[in-house]
């Protein structure tokens, strides 16, 4: 018996609607700004690396969009490391508008807007979770829509490139060390493209509001969540704690639409059978209709519809999703089970 490789799925497809549909989990696609009838096509290979994700892709010519509403509403709190073998990238963010060429490493904030037009492109992306680099790199937001440079940068390309190319025949059992090295490698060539960009962020606010956002999405399910907690765990004052959280609408909003968010997550899993009711009771929602309410207003359907389907796959409950082949619905459950 052949040794077991670290899982993987694959998806491919010549329909640009087809390809919306699975990548919609984390942007909205759009075709190219000039239109025409370009034929499109989408070959994507993604290996799970115990809490991140790597994909190594080959897309058609496309304009990729996150909206400041959706970044604000849909819980997507990753970043996303994109290595162009081939093709680029032209970004528009918050802070300006940024160009990159094939050879050079993009970071991406979920949580953060962005509308990127992009060529036909080989592509290589890291979906990491926010928490396995906040401590190690806390300006790391600095770079959204960027590309670092120099030599470090280049060094983070080619390790990117040969991670991806070796995966496929990789043995299982060592993600979780290969995903620590990942993040060390991520944080050795990356800090030298932040040293510049600490004088113009106070470095210290930042870790301090994402050591508070740590804090209340470890502790959402708890009737004890509020702002003094807050401020007791973090260490800073009720005035300190409210000027952090200016950019997210105050902190109890951060809290309400971080304990939507996780709902949503737990609604999309076939494994959870429990009543919406209970869910949603088990995160402070007390009255049904308020709960109904505040779920319409951040993402836009009900929770109802928001329900994934039901158990498949003699899944146990708490696990990972499989990878497999996989359609839109699969792929999105598979990007929604990373950790937040």
């Amino acid at each position: 018996m052949e040794p077991s490789t670290v899982s993987s799925a694959h998806f491919s497809t010549g329909q640009f609607d087809a390809w919306r549909e699975s990548i919609a989990v984390v942007f909205d696609v759009e075709p190219p700004v000039q239109g025409g009838a370009l034929p499109f096509d989408a070959n994507v290979e993604a290996f799970q690396l115990a809490d991140m994700v790597v994909t190594d892709a080959r897309l058609g010519e496309q304009r990729y969009v996150r909206s400041p509403a959706r970044s604000r509403s849909d819980g997507m709190d990753h970043f996303v490391f994109n290595l162009y073998r081939t093709g680029g990238w032209r970004a528009q963010t918050a802070q300006g508008e940024f160009k990159g060429r094939a050879g050079q490493v993009s970071v991406l904030d979920l949580a953060r807007d962005l509308i990127s037009d992009e060529p036909t492109s080989d592509l290589v992306s890291l979906f990491v979770p926010r928490f396995l680099v906040e401590d190690s790199l806390p300006n790391l937001s600095g770079l959204h829509g960027r590309a670092p440079t120099g030599p470090h940068a280049a060094l983070l390309a080619d390790y990117i490139d040969l991670l991806a190319r070796r995966l496929p025949t990789l043995p299982s059992g060592h993600e979780q060390a290969l995903s620590r090295a990942t993040c060390d490698m991520l944080a050795a060539c990356l800090q030298p493209s932040l040293v510049g960009l600490e004088a113009a962020r106070p470095g210290l606010e930042l870790v301090l509001l994402r050591r508070a956002k740590r804090f209340i999405n470890a502790h959402l399910a708890s009737a004890e969540l509020n702002s003094d907690g807050v401020c007791q765990a973090v260490g800073v004052s009720r005035r300190t704690l409210y000027r952090l959280f200016e950019e997210e609408g105050g902190v109890q909003h951060y809290i309400q639409s971080s304990r939507l968010a996780r709902i949503r997550l737990i609604l999309v899993d076939p494994n959870d059978t429990r009543r919406i009711s209970e869910i949603a009771g088990a995160f402070g929602f007390s009255r049904s209709d308020h709960f109904a309410r505040a779920f319409k207003h951040q993402f836009g359907l009900s929770p109802s519809e928001a329900r994934g389907p039901p158990h498949r796959d003699g899944g146990e409950p708490g696990k990972a999703f499989p990878f497999r082949s996989f359609g839109a619905q699969d792929f999105e459950n598979w990007i929604r089970a990373l950790p937040v």
